[in-house]
C-alpha cells in the first residue's frame, strides 16, 4: 500500500483531489531528499576520480534504465533490442535484478522457471527472447557469467546506479509527459526521492562512452485470450466494458489509453510486482479482464476464459532501430 501512496504522491495532477495535501507531504520529505542528493553526489565523485573502482569487460555492455522509479518501459525495450540483435545473428545475454525473487545468488532463468523464484520481469525476458537470462544482486558477477557463455552483447535491464559496473552505452528510457503537469514536474525541488520519483537529476556519468535518451512511444494494438490464444485488434474488440487488473508502477497510463479507445474501465490496481493468488481476476460478471504480459506471468496458472493479455508495439520504431544500429557499432 505504501508504494501506491508514493505513486499518488509523485504523479497526482493539479486538477485532481487532494493535490495540495500531496504537495505538502512532498515538501515535508525535502530534508530526506537533500540527504539522498548529498549521498549520491559523493558516491558519483568517488567513482569519477576512481577512488571506487569499476570493473571493465571484454564484451560490449549496454545498460537500459530510467531516471525515475519504475513504469517507463525499460523491460519491453530490453526485450525488443535483444530480439533485434539476435535477428542480426548476435548471441545476446540479459541481466536482471530478479526483483522480488526468492534467490539472491546468480540464477539462470528458463522459460519454465517459476515467477515466484526468479521474478516476473526476468521470466518475461526468458519467455520473450531466446537470450541467456541471468539474475543476481551482483551485476558484475552476472555479466562475467554471461561472458563465460561467449555472448556477443550483454544487456542489463536496469542497473544505471550500479556504478561498479562499467558500460559502453547507457539508454535512459522515459515516457512522453502528459499535458497536465504533476507535482514533480512543476517543482524541481520536489523531484528527488522520496519527495519525487527521480533517482537522480541527470547528473553526469563517467562510466559510459555513450549515453542516449529515448522517449518510448507505444500503443496497445491487440489482446490475446489466455486460453484459446485468439488475437483480436484492440480497435475491433467488441466488448467495451472491461475489468483492468494491474500490478505495475503506473497503471493510470494504461487506463487512460483504453478509455481514449472507448472502453468503460473498472480498475483493480495493486502494488508493482504484486503476488497474485487468482482471486484478483474473478468477478461476478462476464466482462473481459485485461492484464499486462508482465502480470500474466503470475496469473497463467489460474484458468480464466475471460482473461485477455494486452500486447503493444512501438510507435517510434524507426528511432529505436536507429539506436540499435549504434549499439551494433560499439
Amino acid at each position: 500500500m505504501f508504494n501506491i501512496f508514493l505513486n499518488k504522491l509523485w504523479y497526482v495532477k493539479k486538477n485532481e483531489p487532494y493535490y495540495w495535501f500531496y504537495l505538502l507531504v512532498s515538501i515535508c520529505f525535502l530534508p530526506i531528499s537533500g540527504l539522498y542528493f548529498t549521498i549520491i553526489t559523493i558516491r558519483s565523485i568517488l567513482y569519477k576520480y576512481q577512488i571506487f573502482s569499476t570493473t571493465q569487460f571484454q564484451k560490449p555492455v549496454v545498460v537500459i534504465g530510467n531516471s525515475v522509479i519504475g513504469g517507463q518501459g525499460k523491460t519491453p525495450l530490453t526485450i525488443f533490442l535483444a530480439n533485434e540483435l539476435m535477428l542480426k545473428g548476435f548471441k545476446v545475454g540479459l541481466v536482471g535484478s530478479g526483483y522480488k525473487s526468492k534467490t539472491s545468488s546468480l540464477h539462470n532463468v528458463q522459460p519454465d522457471s517459476s515467477p515466484s523464484i526468479v521474478g516476473d520481469e526476468a521470466l518475461l525476458m526468458a519467455r520473450s527472447t531466446k537470450a541467456s537470462v541471468v539474475i543476481g544482486k551482483d551485476r558484475v558477477k552476472a555479466t562475467q557469467k554471461l561472458i563465460e557463455e561467449n555472448v556477443d552483447f550483454i544487456l542489463h535491464d536496469d542497473g544505471l546506479d550500479h556504478l561498479k559496473l562499467s558500460r559502453d552505452i547507457e539508454i535512459i528510457v522515459s515516457k512522453k509527459k502528459s499535458s497536465t503537469d504533476t507535482i514533480s514536474d512543476n517543482l524541481n525541488i520536489c523531484r528527488l526521492l522520496p519527495s519525487g520519483p527521480w533517482r537522480s537529476l541527470n547528473m553526469h556519468r563517467v562510466l559510459s562512452t555513450m549515453r542516449e535518451h529515448i522517449d518510448v512511444e507505444y500503443e496497445i494494438f491487440q489482446v490475446t485470450n489466455s486460453i484459446d490464444k485468439l488475437k483480436i485488434s484492440i480497435d475491433d474488440f467488441s466488448q467495451k466494458r472491461i475489468h483492468l487488473v494491474l500490478g505495475i508502477a503506473l497503471p493510470d497510463m494504461i487506463k487512460n489509453v483504453l478509455m481514449e479507445k472507448g472502453f468503460t474501465v473498472t480498475c483493480h490496481f495493486y502494488e508493482d510486482h504484486h503476488t497474485f493468488n487468482g482471486t484478483e481476476i474473478n468477478f461476478n460478471d462476464n466482462y473481459p479482464v485485461f492484464v499486462t504480459m508482465k502480470d500474466y506471468m503470475k496469473l497463467e496458472k489460474y484458468q480464466n476464459n475471460n482473461l485477455w493479455i494486452m500486447e503493444h508495439r512501438y510507435k517510434n520504431e524507426k528511432i529505436i532501430k536507429n539506436l540499435l544500429e549504434r549499439i551494433t557499432k560499439i
